[in-house]
């Protein structure tokens, strides 16, 4: 018999594991790049002469194993989630306090789901990785760049894969199995531990992209000071040309995911507020509330690394100052707006949900975990 107090451990132990991978992953980058600057402003003792010489090969590959690990394991996660939710939507079915749910509809491959956001993070991190290893093979920037995309695009196969697997065995699990039958007072429990689970997703989004900023002006200050006869596996003009390019895309991309990851769960605590407090308003635009304020900061650091890239992708060029700053407060603006309209547009639809349950005479619509 599927139990529903081990499904709801299940679950929020996969959510919990996720986000320590997630500060985990982004610990690691920013301590490489503390490492590569000193490392290349000539902080390395004598004894680690080899290491210098194969610098950006070795940070290369310290971040590529880990990035690869874990984004095989948040994949892994992401099934196991997928497992879980068909499961729970399948125990939950019947349960009027709970509203409608459909484990075909838990099963559906999401793109803008928190844990895919976060496995194409990881992916994207070792995408990077895998290139500038493949720079400090003396591999041409085209070569580099499609060992790369290639790296990409195989954990992206090797995670399809994955949740084929946890669907199919969800799917069996359900057509097999008993299921329990659930009171209010465990599916609220499972509804508080969510709420929870999800404002600890809001600090650690901000915290990790913080990480990657903080990491990325560590590397970005070490480039302008590469002597030209520096004893380094990628020349210093070369790693000068694409170097402030490559590590200010990184950031720019991970800002954007962050943005897409930190409305995701905001909506999901919106949704499952709304189990809990019926009458309550929480897809409000504009209220200033703790995640309001966590989502402007993180737009703020948005805007930043788009002024970062754009600076480097212009190469100073006269005059590109105001535009550069006019696209800043253009994104700023738009990050800012997209996210309230993302509340606006998730409001109505619970409005016409619970229009629609009342003229059928069945509860409204349930809530959604990211």
């Amino acid at each position: 018999m599927t139990d529903f107090e081990t499904v709801s451990r299940e679950i929020h132990g996969i959510i919990d594991r996720r986000r320590e991978l997630y500060t985990f992953l982004g610990s690691v980058f920013a301590a490489l790049g503390i490492f590569l600057q000193n490392a290349l402003q000539g902080g390395l003792p004598e004894s680690l002469g080899r290491v210098q010489d194969h610098l950006f090969a070795f940070y290369a590959v310290l971040v590529l194993v880990p990035s690869l690990v874990l984004s095989l394991r948040m994949g892994r996660l992401h099934g196991g989630l997928t497992l879980n939710g068909m499961l729970y939507a399948r125990l939950m079915q019947g349960r009027g306090f709970a509203g409608p749910t459909d484990p075909e509809a838990a099963g559906r491959r999401n793109f803008f789901g928190v844990s895919y956001l976060q496995f194409l993070l990881a992916d994207v991190i070792a995408g990077f990785s895998a290139a500038v290893l493949a720079l400090a093979l003396h591999a041409p920037p085209v070569v580099a760049a499609v060992v790369g995309l290639t790296t990409l695009g195989a954990w992206l196969l090797i995670d399809g894969r994955f949740h084929r697997q946890a669907v199919s065995y969800a799917r069996a699990r359900i057509a097999e199995d008993s299921f329990e039958e659930i009171n209010r007072e465990q599916w609220e429990a499972h509804v508080h531990a969510t709420l929870k689970g999800c404002n600890q997703d809001l600090i650690g989004t901000v915290s990790f992209v913080g990480l990657m900023m903080f990491s990325t002006f560590e590397v970005l200050s070490s480039f302008g000071q590469i002597a030209e006869d520096a004893a380094v596996d990628i020349p210093p003009e070369l790693a000068g040309a694409f170097g402030p390019a490559l590590f200010t895309a990184l950031l720019l991309l991970t800002c954007l995911i962050g943005l897409l990851v930190y409305v995701r769960v905001r909506l999901a605590i919106g949704h499952n507020s709304l189990h809990l407090y019926p009458n309550d308003d929480p897809f409000r635009p504009f209220k200033l509330t703790d995640s309001l304020l966590g989502y402007i900061l993180l737009a703020f650091l948005f805007a930043v690394a788009l002024h970062l890239f754009l600076t480097v992708s212009l190469d100073g060029r006269s005059g590109s100052e105001v535009w550069v700053l006019l696209a800043d407060l253009i994104a700023f603006t738009l990050a800012i707006i997209a996210a309230q309209v993302a509340l606006v547009v998730a409001g109505r639809r619970v409005k016409q949900a619970r229009t629609t349950a009342l003229i059928a005479g069945t509860p409204g619509e349930g809530g959604d975990i990211a």
